[in-house]
């Protein structure tokens, strides 16, 4: 954990490893308490990895419910191994002191930290500021196109150079009727002018987690979808 400056505001930041042992160990007493309910044990969990999907399922489940809980989770488990080898950082209320505030578990940090942003990437070209959406509406361009008019409005049309990130989490879940490039090219009749980026992320088919960058530019990045049994230990 390292303590930064930026534009006189404090930002601390992790590594992966760092942030998943404050994650993993403020969820372990969440994790008996459904393995309890559900009356399996951890070795079931190691002998069955279709159960240990089902739980996870759960678990994650939970976890969108949270906000906080689900910004973290979305930084650690989607977004950030698109980024390897950076930090995760978040922006430090102003009354933080680094001499004095400690910061130890999942509550400690969810308590001292600022919004927005929702989470930072430090890595060795700088630092990117993300505000973190959840998309549960229809998956066509236009319904697409319209939350996102609506959310850059509720920042007066300027996100400065925050990116604004889309996680997509519709029941329905089939991106086929979303046109990325219909839709890029309607965002960019609207004139938007911060700097940031318009993201869209989402899991294809559990092989792939996916970003399309939508503004300012069209881009697509993929990486394999990596189970939770499948992590190393």
């Amino acid at each position: 954990m390292n303590f930064y400056k930026k534009k006189n505001v404090n930002i601390v930041c992790f590594d992966k490893d760092e942030l998943l042992k404050l994650f993993e160990t403020a969820k372990k007493s969440e994790i008996v308490n459904e393995l309890s309910k559900q009356k399996i044990s951890f070795d079931d969990l190691k002998k069955n990895p279709a159960e240990m999907e089902r739980v996870a399922g759960i678990l994650s489940q939970k976890t969108a419910n949270d906000r906080d809980e689900h910004e973290i989770f979305g930084v650690l488990y989607v977004f950030i191994d698109f980024y390897e080898g950076s930090e995760i950082c978040f922006e430090l209320k102003s009354d933080f002191n680094p001499k004095e505030d400690t910061i130890n578990s999942l509550d400690d940090l969810n308590r001292h930290r600022a919004d927005p942003p929702d989470f930072i990437v430090k890595s060795t070209d700088g630092l990117r500021e993300f505000e973190l959406k959840r998309y549960r509406n229809a998956l066509d361009t236009d319904t697409i196109l319209k939350f996102i008019t609506e959310k850059v409005q509720h920042y007066g049309n300027d996100l400065g150079d925050m990116n604004l990130l889309l996680l997509l989490q519709s029941d329905a879940y089939d991106v086929s009727k979303i046109e990325f490039h219909d839709l890029h090219e309607k965002i960019q009749n609207l004139k938007f002018s911060f700097e940031g980026q318009i993201l869209i992320s989402y899991n294809e088919n559990n092989k792939d987690l996916v970003i399309n960058q939508v503004y300012p530019d069209l881009t697509t990045s993929k990486i394999p979808v990596v189970l939770p049994s499948e992590r190393q230990a």
